[in-house]
């Protein structure tokens, strides 16, 4: 028995691995890279959705509930029963979490309020089982993607960069032009419907932050040996080596600050904005430079 335990617990742990890696596929196909801000909250809304689907089907179907007991240690003075009754309350209470958790995605200021807030709130009941679903869609394509990408010894990379406010377009722009001067791509394109439309339904069912990590259209400009897909707070490059390497110097070169943050936290955007203000200027003012030297010095930011 005691071997049987351990080879549970070793498959155990190696399908835990597989279904965090496919499931952060998933997210990174549906929302980007996402600030470092952002993606704990996403995280638990990828997992709270899966643990709603698991415990929803263990209420509906006893045999379902059964089976995952199996795997969670339960006391025998509680019976079956007992444990199912928890399971509905959690699967009922559970929703509204996630729903609130979508607040946590956007910025504190720009979080609803009254009404508004309960109804993002409660957003959460189709929001579950709609964001399980479209997680357990997407950790295929992202596997099938990984294998091609493996087949045909394609690299990836990200290009943090966050979309300033309506400026999507010319940020395609921008990078398009940059890209194509060295003739790394060729063409855009709308990105895969597979990728878009869940995207989208996501973003009208949650709302809120949601929505913002959502483009209208996800654009990708394609070459013979890269594929760069634009994201509101990511540019996600696929391809050899070298054009991925290449296309990340360019893009860092040649995209302006105008177009996008380089930065995802507020502090260093600010900064940015005061530096991008300079540029423009092209005067060197000494007292704001020794200024913006200060509180560079003293910014406290993640290392990215």
């Amino acid at each position: 028995m005691a071997i049987f335990a351990s080879l549970f617990a070793l498959v155990g742990r190696f399908v835990g691995r597989i279904l965090t890696t496919t499931l952060g596929w998933a997210s990174t196909l549906l929302f980007g890279q996402v600030p470092q801000s952002r993606q704990v909250w996403l995280a638990v809304l990828t997992f709270g959705s899966l643990v709603w689907v698991a415990l929803a089907a263990g209420v509906v179907l006893p045999s379902i509930g059964t089976f995952l007991l199996g795997f969670v240690p339960v006391p025998g003075w509680i019976s079956q029963e007992f444990v199912r009754l928890v399971m509905l309350a959690a699967a009922v209470g559970l929703p509204p979490v996630l729903g609130a958790v979508t607040l946590l995605v956007t910025d504190a200021a720009d979080r609803p309020r009254g009404r508004a807030l309960v109804g993002t709130v409660l957003r959460g009941y189709p929001l579950a089982p709609a964001l399980s679903l479209t997680l357990v869609l997407l950790a295929l394509v992202g596997t099938a993607r990984r294998l091609d990408a493996a087949v045909h010894r394609r690299e990836s990379a990200h290009v943090a960069m966050i979309v300033r406010p309506g400026r999507y377009e010319a940020l395609v722009a921008a990078t398009r032009a940059s890209l194509q001067a060295e003739q790394l791509v060729t063409r855009r394109r709308p990105g895969s419907r597979l990728l878009t439309v869940p995207a989208q339904l996501l973003a009208r069912i949650a709302g809120g932050g949601m929505e913002r990590l959502v483009p209208d259209e996800l654009a990708e400009l394609a070459g013979p040996s890269l594929v760069a897909a634009v994201y509101p707070s990511d540019l996600a490059l696929t391809g050899s080596k070298a054009s991925v390497a290449e296309a990340r110097a360019l893009v860092l070169r040649d995209v302006d600050s105008t177009e996008a943050w380089f930065t995802t936290s507020k502090e260093a955007q600010r900064l940015e904005d005061r530096m991008s203000a300079m540029a423009k200027a092209r005067l060197i003012d000494r007292r704001a430079l020794a200024a913006l030297d200060d509180d560079l010095l003293r910014l406290v930011v993640p290392q990215e």
